[in-house]
């Protein structure tokens, strides 16, 4: 019992550090078998109420016999009832079930513990949810004796600390299925946008802006993974926008680009994490957006007008203030006179709830994914 006492936190910590990790589970069932003098593990996903298995991981196993309990001899299983009635993290031993004479004339034996060569069970339901259960266990040939009472004790240790990996499991799926949308919707947007730490490291971007700071179509790109100019003279401009921002001391910093009309806007990621970090405190990040006039950004009509209540010629000057331009800029475009175009900013302005146009442009670009028009 000490040395199987000893075996258990090396293996815990492996369940922890792996736990997140596609396909650790036959890693895991290997080290868990060899704890308890066998070969053969395994844990299934059931159904509570039905002779049903979801899913199954093994080792030791033989892949045909675990088909056909799968596909049939699930239902005919003497131990599916009382593991499913026991506590949850309950230990159950075969031996407690049905003597050995009466299994070796069972058909569960006969099809399936024969031909893997084992004899005796020992296991556990370690979790129940929305009518199914996690169950782990272990099994061992006749000639290696019968689990004990001390071994029953190590799978009721490790039943909670199971439970919890799934969990740590599903939270990850979760939120690489969560990333994968946003990475979607980040892709649909008609202009690029990136995330950079406070030393313009980059640390994610969406296909447009990849595009942009690959090809250095703005002469912007990527030096080590930090943000750069790879042509004209805006480098320190660059560091200082981000410092303004990074030490709150502006919330927007724009950088025109070229002649055309191109900028680069530069916002606060998040408010400042003021809680206690380990290693060091998260910095709030800054986000990049890359915007160019010939590029428009297709903002919906109808859901702008709608949120903001904007008239048609408000509407237009939004559409094209969102690119980067100045009002004076946007209304040269519109061929409208710089009186009236800031008229209309005014009034977009104060149906926004903002006092400045950098507020009302990082407003717009922040709920841009909303507000674009989605063009078949």
């Amino acid at each position: 019992m000490k040395d199987l006492a000893l075996a258990v936190p090396p293996l815990l910590d492996d369940l922890y550090e792996h736990a997140t990790t596609q396909g650790h589970w036959p890693g895991f069932l290997e080290k868990f078998a060899a704890l308890f003098r066998t070969d053969t593990a395994t844990i299934r996903l059931t159904d509570l109420n039905e002779p049903v298995v979801y899913q199954s991981f093994t080792t030791g196993f033989r892949q045909s016999i675990n088909r056909v309990y799968e596909t049939a001899a699930v239902e005919n299983d003497p131990f599916r009832e009382i593991l499913s009635t026991s506590p949850v993290g309950k230990a159950v031993v075969s031996t407690s079930i049905m003597n050995d004479r009466d299994f070796e004339r069972s058909e569960h034996y006969q099809n399936i513990f024969r031909p893997n060569g084992n004899f005796y069970a020992l296991g556990t339901q370690f979790e129940r949810q929305g009518g199914q259960a996690m169950h782990i266990g272990v099994h061992r040939p006749k000639a290696a004796g019968a689990f004990e009472l001390e071994e029953q004790a190590i799978v009721e240790l490790f039943s909670p600390h199971l439970r919890r990996a799934c969990s740590l499991a599903r939270l990850m799926r979760d939120l690489n299925q969560a990333l994968c949308e946003a990475r979607h919707a980040l892709n649909q947007l008609p202009f690029g946008v990136w995330h950079t730490d406070d030393k313009l490291g980059v640390q994610w971007m969406n296909s447009t802006a990849e595009e942009a700071l690959t090809t250095h179509s703005y002469g912007l790109g990527l030096t080590g993974n930090h943000l750069n100019v790879i042509s004209g003279d805006h480098l320190n401009s660059l560091r200082t926008m981000a410092r303004r921002i990074v030490k709150n001391k502006s919330r927007t910093e724009t950088l025109k680009l070229d002649q055309t009309g191109a900028c680069l806007v530069m916002t606060r990621a998040r408010q400042t994490n003021d809680g206690f970090h380990i290693d060091r405190s998260l910095n709030p990040g800054i986000l990049c957006f890359l915007l160019d006039p010939e590029r428009r950004s297709g903002l919906d009509r109808d859901r702008l007008t709608t949120l903001y209540q904007l008239t048609p010629a408000e509407y237009r000057l939004a559409n094209v203030l969102v690119c980067g331009l100045d009002v004076n800029e946007a209304s040269a475009l519109l061929k409208i006179s710089p009186h009236t175009g800031r008229t209309q900013l005014k009034s977009i302005m104060n149906k926004a709830g903002v006092n400045h146009q950098a507020s009302l442009q990082r407003k717009l670009l922040l709920c841009a994914g909303a507000l674009r028009h989605h063009y078949e």
